[in-house]
Order: C-alpha cells, then sequence, then structure tokens
C-alpha cells in the first residue's frame, strides 16, 4: 500500500500523464490491482477538461521521449456512447480518459462496485469514498447502491462476471439488489450483454458465477430456457470439464486460441452447452455469425446423430459409414460435438476424416476427366461417394478409385 505511488509513476505513461499539470487521477481495475499487488494492464483516467486535447497531446509529448516505443503506432478511438478517448497501444493494452464533471467524490459513488470507486493522483493519494479498499482486502464484490444498478442494468451481469474473473465473493446485500432487479437487465444493449456473458464463460470461476447468478434468477433474464433447463446445462458444464482435462494434447493446445468475439475454443465449448437447448433467436445475446453457426450445428447434432443415447444405442456410428455420414454434417464442429458428447475417443477418426475430406486420393479434376461429368449435383455426389469409401478402408490407394471409378460398381 505504501509503495503505490512508486508502483504507478514507474510506468512511464503513468508519470507523463501526472506530469502534464492537469487535474487527473487514475481510477478503476488498474487501481485495484496495484493494490492488490497483482499485474496492471488497462488503464483508466479521469480527467478534469477536454480529454480529446489531452490524449493528442500525451501522444505528442510521449512519442518525442525515449518511451517512443510504448505509443508508436498507437490510435485514438472515440467511444461517442461511453463518453469516452481511448488510445490502443499496439500490444493491445488500451488507456482510456473520462471527463471529470463536479466533484471527484460524486463521480466515484456514482460507480458500479466498491471495489472499482477508487481514484488516485499524486497530489491526493487514494480517494476510497465508498471503503473499497476494505472490500478489497476482503475480496468482497459490493454493489454501492441500487440507483447505480438501475442506472445502468448490465452491471448486474458484471456482479457475476467479477465472481468469474477474481474469484471473489459477491456480497449478500448486493446479490439481494439483483433478485430484485433481474428484468431490468433487458433495459441493456444485446452487444452489451454478450460481452459481458463471453468474459464470464472465458474466465476460470466461472461455473460458480453461473450457479451464484442462476440462483439469484438472472440467467433466465436473457436466456430462453427455464431456471431448470439452465441448472441441468450448468451442472453437465462439470462433465464438460472433466472431458476437456483428458484432451489429447493438440486439442488442449487450442483451448485458449481466440475464435471470435474475443471468446476463446475453450469459451465456445462452455458457450455451447450453457446454451444447450435454448432458442437461439431468442436469448439476449448478439452473437457473430461463426458462434451462431457453430452453436446451430453443435446444438443439432449433439442431441440427435451424435448424442450419448444415438451412440450407445448405436444408432448412427454401429458402422464406419454412419460415422463419415455424421462426421459430414458436423465438419468443422465436428471436435466440439465429440466433447460435448463425450466420445473423445472417436476424436482420432475425426483427424482421419478431416484429412480425407480435405484431400482425398482423386481431385475433381481427375474425376471429371475420367467420368466426363461436368460440374453440378452428379459429381459432387461421386466425390462424396469417393471420400466415404477411403473412409470406410474400400479404397486404399488412388490406383483403386481409378479402378473402382471406371468400374460398373459406380453406377
Amino acid at each position: 500500500m505504501n509503495n503505490i505511488k512508486n508502483i504507478i509513476l514507474c510506468n512511464s505513461i503513468n508519470a507523463k500523464v501526472f506530469s502534464s499539470g492537469k487535474e487527473v487521477y487514475i481510477v478503476g481495475g488498474y487501481l485495484r490491482d496495484v493494490l492488490l499487488g497483482e499485474e496492471a494492464k488497462d488503464i483508466d483516467y479521469i480527467v478534469r477538461g477536454d480529454i480529446r486535447e489531452f490524449a493528442l497531446e500525451l501522444l505528442v509529448q510521449e512519442r518525442k521521449t525515449k518511451a517512443r516505443n510504448l505509443l508508436d503506432n498507437a490510435t485514438i478511438v472515440e467511444l461517442k456512447k461511453e463518453q469516452m478517448i481511448r488510445i490502443v497501444l499496439r500490444d493491445g493494452m488500451t488507456l482510456d480518459f473520462t471527463e471529470l464533471r463536479g466533484k471527484l467524490e460524486d463521480n466515484l459513488r456514482e460507480r458500479d462496485f466498491t471495489m472499482n470507486a477508487l481514484a488516485w493522483s499524486p497530489n491526493t493519494g487514494i480517494s476510497d469514498p465508498t471503503h473499497g479498499i476494505k472490500d478489497i482486502k476482503r475480496k468482497v464484490i459490493n454493489a454501492i447502491s441500487m440507483d447505480n444498478f438501475r442506472n445502468d442494468p448490465l452491471r448486474l451481469l458484471r456482479v457475476y462476471r467479477f465472481v468469474s474473473e477474481l474469484g471473489w465473493k459477491a456480497d449478500s446485500k448486493t446479490r439481494r439488489m439483483v433478485s430484485q432487479l433481474t428484468s431490468n437487465i433487458k433495459k441493456s444493449a444485446s452487444e452489451r450483454i454478450t460481452q459481458e456473458f463471453l468474459k464470464l464463460l472465458d474466465s476460470k470461476n466461472y461455473q460458480d458465477a453461473l450457479k451464484m447468478a442462476l440462483d439469484d434468477r438472472l440467467l433466465e433474464s436473457f436466456i430462453s430456457l427455464s431456471r431448470k433447463k439452465i441448472s441441468g446445462n450448468i451442472r453437465a458444464l462439470s462433465h464438460l470439464e472433466s472431458r476437456i482435462r483428458k484432451l489429447p494434447l493438440k486439442y488442449k493446445e487450442s483451448l485458449d486460441k481466440p475464435f471470435s468475439q474475443e471468446l476463446t475454443y475453450k469459451g465456445l465449448l462452455r458457450l455451447e452447452q450453457a446454451l444447450s437447448g435454448s432458442v437461439l433467436n431468442e436469448n439476449r445475446l448478439r452473437l457473430s455469425r461463426s458462434i451462431l453457426e457453430r452453436l446451430k450445428i453443435t446444438h443439432k447434432l449433439a442431441t440427435c446423430s451424435l448424442s450419448p443415447q444415438a451412440t450407445r444405442r448405436g444408432e448412427q456410428l454401429a458402422t464406419v459409414s454412419k460415422m463419415f455420414d455424421a462426421f459430414s454434417e458436423a465438419k468443422d464442429a465436428l471436435p466440439d460435438i465429440l466433447i460435448l458428447t463425450g466420445n473423445i475417443k472417436l476424436l482420432k477418426h475425426a483427424e482421419r476424416f478431416k484429412k480425407i475430406w480435405k484431400k482425398s486420393f482423386l481431385t475433381a479434376e481427375e474425376i471429371m476427366k475420367a467420368t466426363g461429368l461436368k460440374s453440378g449435383v452428379e459429381l459432387g455426389k461421386l466425390i462424396y461417394r469417393l471420400k466415404k469409401m477411403e473412409f470406410e478402408g474400400k479404397l486404399k490407394t488412388k490406383k483403386e478409385a481409378v479402378k473402382w471409378l471406371n468400374s460398373k460398381d459406380n453406377r
């Protein structure tokens, strides 16, 4: 705590910001992380005066110093809805500037949680009107007031996002506030709800966060499922995590890779399970096309041809032929479905399918030349049949594929 000034001013950007002579404070998560002794990245500032002018001047001055590498190629973005100026650095770090109007203490009291209602400057030290430092030490997420939730209902979901990210407890009074205001979340833009929900799913303590949000009746306010079904999906997430731990190394290495909307592949698997059985266009989520397409396929096949029930009964995967048909319908979503349904042993077959689907013995041009067929439905059917026979082991070489193509068997 005593070292906070040295830690903050060791950052050359902070040092430059506070040497401007303006009334400026650091606020938010950066300050919280510094107090916890954790690595802090993105920085939020509040500035008295023209924030655009301040940010531009910072860039101009900083590029003249030895710290040029930090702000070199940085870009300025104006976020009109948030009334914020953002500087995005080349390493992805962001510096956010909002204008300070009125008294500092009033500004802090209008924020979401006590842990974020802190401000610091070299001249004033720490301002903590809501006793946020005490809650940070206790690792408790404590809402400032019911009115602050009403003013920005997205904060209702943010309670659980922070539970997921930080692993902290949500104050019981805060949770009661959420329970009383759950319907207010519908006033928030779908894009903002989506962003918070995906962050929640991509964080370490997401299962605890989801259970709390379910108990407080928030999830059913934006997911088109009954409380009972959401509860079942949350229980299934424990099984999903168990399967993920058993994945081959190749798949484990893909878990933290970004998929879409800043969601990792691991987060995508969790989303697919969490929304299982829901009507996708009735959820208050604005998902990217790539995520939606993936959800449509996994929801269809995980409850149908590749479901555990179907595979136990042998209805779809009893033969290699039916396995190929199911795999071809799943395509890129195939690993997701096998993981979600517990068919991890079939991943090796999925790898072989992928190779054959991408490049089989004969190209479309070679098939057209041998058969006289032109591009169209018949050619597509023939290509599919050849790939399937290769997957089944009926065709083991290119020579055998050509021979079959010229035989009467392909008629």
